[in-house]
């Protein structure tokens, strides 16, 4: 995993159960000392996120929901082809539905017909993407967050939890969407919305 904080905790303990086919989490990269087996996990730090050499048969997860952060781990670990797709066994994801390289689609969510999301999306426990939505890549949607059908997303942007967006609105790049904000009206690149119904901060 890329990242040893809480949402890599989260991600842990999410999937490390249920994987197969040989397949288990060796370790983590992180930039700063952040001890997982201080909260219980049995992981070792394998060491920062300049130093560290893929194994041939090793895939990277990322484990940081701040979208300049994947972005910005993305280009120094070998793009976003070098990460792992991890579809929790509880999720409901379309077989219509696309989703770019590295993905981490959490338990309880949904992924409806016809969406489709670029390259490491983030979608935290019970967030949805409705029917023909569409987002771009390196996007986090924190729990509980509701893209209703139709909606469009722009680049690197963050939903924080219990966000809703209404039908067939479209959100910019990089973007932040509060916690509990309802957006009634689409917006432009780089705006933060906030409050139900949503303003501009």
């Amino acid at each position: 995993m890329v990242g040893g904080g809480a949402f890599a905790r989260e991600i842990h303990d999410w999937f490390a159960p249920g994987l197969s086919g040989g397949d288990r989490f060796v370790g983590y990269l992180d930039d700063g000392d952040q001890p997982m087996a201080a909260f219980g996990r049995d992981l070792p730090q394998l060491g920062d996120t300049t130093a560290y050499a893929l194994a041939p048969n090793q895939r990277l997860v990322m484990a940081v929901g701040d979208p300049a952060g994947k972005v910005a781990l993305a280009g120094r670990l070998g793009g976003p082809q070098a990460f792992a797709t991890l579809i929790h066994p509880r999720a409901w994801v379309s077989a219509s539905a696309g989703l770019g390289h590295g993905a981490v689609v959490g338990p309880f969510t949904d992924v409806s017909a016809d969406s489709k999301a670029g390259d490491l999306l983030t979608l935290n426990a019970y967030s949805s993407l409705g029917h023909d939505v569409a987002v771009g890549d390196f996007v986090t949607l924190s729990g509980y967050v509701d893209l209703t059908g139709g909606v469009t997303v722009g680049d690197r942007s963050f939903f924080g939890s219990g966000a809703r967006v209404l039908p067939r609105l479209t959100i910019g790049a990089g973007c932040m969407v509060g916690a509990g904000a309802v957006v009634v009206r689409g917006c432009e690149d780089g705006v933060t919305l906030y409050a139900a119904p949503a303003r501009r901060l």
